[in-house]
């Protein structure tokens, strides 16, 4: 803070105004998203990131989107930044063990899911995908 009042008034004014921007840019992005137009999602949420760059909301959003447009290594990069940012969010470790389902990486979709239901022992999807790796495992190892 500056010894002017005047000047600490302005920022602070500069201030409030992005972070109401950072608000409706995640509000729009968040409708791209809904209506399907995942480029534009993907650019609104780029927008916020670029005002806030720890905001986790932002990566998981945009790591969804990515994951519905197929770029998976993208989807990847924001799962694992969102993690790193709230690691004790459970439902970004279940997104990230989904994808790593998807390429084959049984293990550590396993271990996301896992991590989920540390953080979350009663959260269903988490339970529900574990079981899934359970049957994949002992089908695969019955195929050998």
């Amino acid at each position: 803070m500056s010894m002017d009042p005047e000047e600490d008034l302005d920022f602070l004014a500069i201030e409030m105004f992005n972070v109401n921007l950072a608000i409706t840019r995640m509000s729009l992005a968040s409708i791209h998203a809904a209506e399907g137009k995942l480029d534009a999602a993907i650019e609104e949420y780029t927008r916020v990131l670029e005002f806030d760059p720890n905001l986790y909301l932002a990566y998981l959003n945009r790591g969804k989107a990515f994951l519905r447009k197929g770029e998976r290594e993208r989807a990847l990069e924001d799962l694992t930044r969102a993690i790193n940012l709230e690691p004790g969010v459970a439902i970004t470790y279940v997104y990230r063990g989904d994808l790593l389902y998807k390429q084959g990486d049984i293990a550590a979709a396993r271990r996301d899911y896992r991590k989920a239901l540390e953080i979350s022992p009663s959260f269903e999807v988490a339970a529900e995908r574990m079981e899934l790796v359970r049957r994949t495992r002992r089908k695969n190892s019955s195929c050998k």
